[in-house]
């Protein structure tokens, strides 16, 4: 399992690294702003006097940062602008900043050159955790007005020191990293692991992990040492099961009772065979199969090369499809003895005719098609034994 572990995380890197490579080809790089540009813009206060005046008087006598965490022990000023107010907009949005807001509707502090993010955004990670951070915090957002436009920090000390940092949004959410960028480590991993998860569920989903099973040979079945499990505990040789009428013999945990009636008019036996007898499991299931029951301990109808589904099965949509379907019937099954090996169904016609139908699952629950083994059936010719009874 390891080395499919390693193929799935590197292929999960790989998507990872190609999805952000391929979003950032969509993304306006951000051009340096110039303290100029930002001190001559106009911002509107947004408190009862709606007042406008010069972004420069911000820091001009004690530095500013434009949006950031607190710093009231050095004096600095800190400050939200934002582009537009819609309905409650800006009064939603004090509850989670400590500081004044303005309106820079020349949006000077959005960049020189104005960058945007439309569904590209949609395919990058860092979005979808930023989003869900935010959903957490209790922020919901809303969806009015105009919400592509990246935003940015800016620390601008005051006179003559001009822009100290300057942070450009380059995603959705994208915050000034903290020390030792733990924060973006954390999240870069956080993706990984769920890119990782969801690769998993698509392959484990394809053909990719399944072991192809061998096809079985008739002589291999004709000598299966089988135990009857109506008491009489009998043995005797799988041959004797088809030779004179043919068979239907399940190993899975198909649901061919209905064809019961239209087997016997043909003389046709339906017999299944399980692995194992643990507890009252045997008697469990002749409540839904009408047949003989037969206990195979070689395994000679599992399959010339056994064959097992594991933590596998749990990622796949059809195993948890197939387990609803049988709960809701009222089969719960048991957690006791061995249940991962898969199983298969073969229809034998008498004497010569060989194997019909061979159905080997390919994961727990997969049923044969009931079309094809009708069919396979009609094929079951008479011999003359038969003929003259």
């Amino acid at each position: 399992m390891e080395p499919v572990t390693r193929a799935v995380g590197s292929l999960a890197l790989t998507v990872i690294e190609a999805l952000r490579s391929f979003t950032e080809l969509f993304l306006t790089q951000p051009l340096t702003a110039t303290l100029s540009l930002l001190e001559e813009t106009d911002l509107r206060t947004l408190d009862a006097d709606d007042r406008v005046f010069k972004a420069r008087e911000l820091w001009e006598s004690s530095g500013a940062v434009i949006i950031a965490p607190q710093l009231e022990e050095r004096g600095v000023a800190l400050v939200a602008v934002v582009k537009e107010n819609m309905a409650s907009e800006i009064q939603d949005f004090r509850a989670y900043f400590n500081g004044e807001i303005f309106l820079d509707q020349q949006r000077g502090f959005y960049g020189p050159q104005e960058r945007w993010m439309g569904v590209s955004g949609i395919l990058r990670a860092g979005v979808w955790m930023n989003g869900w951070r935010a959903y957490q915090s209790g922020y919901w957002g809303n969806v009015r007005g105009e919400g592509f436009v990246l935003g940015a920090v800016y620390v601008i000390g005051p006179g003559q020191q001009g822009i100290l940092l300057e942070h450009r949004e380059m995603e959705f959410g994208d915050k000034v990293k903290k020390s030792d960028d733990l924060e973006g480590v954390c999240v870069g991993l956080w993706s990984a692991g769920v890119c990782v998860v969801v690769v998993y569920v698509l392959l484990a989903n394809t053909d990719l992990f399944l072991t192809k099973p061998d096809r079985a040979s008739l002589d291999r079945l004709a000598s299966a040492e089988l135990r009857s499990t109506a008491g009489d505990e009998g043995n005797l040789k799988a041959v004797s099961l088809w030779e004179r009428t043919g068979a239907v013999i399940m190993a899975e945990a198909s649901d061919l009772s209905s064809l019961k009636p239209q087997l016997e008019e043909r003389g046709v036996a339906l017999v299944a065979v399980v692995k194992e007898n643990m507890a009252s499991e045997i008697q469990d299931f002749r409540a839904y199969f009408n047949g003989e029951i037969f206990l195979d301990q070689q395994m000679c109808f599992y399959g010339v090369k056994r064959r097992t589904m594991r933590s596998l099965g749990f990622a796949r949509f059809g195993v948890w499809r197939n387990l609803l379907q049988v709960w809701r019937r009222g089969y719960h099954g048991n957690r006791k003895g061995e249940g991962f090996v898969l199983g298969g169904l073969y229809v034998i016609g008498p004497e010569n005719q060989g194997i019909l139908l061979e159905h080997h699952e390919k994961e727990f629950g997969d049923k044969a098609d009931l079309t094809a083994v009708r069919t396979a059936v009609s094929r079951i010719q008479k011999t003359e034994e038969t003929q003259d009874n």
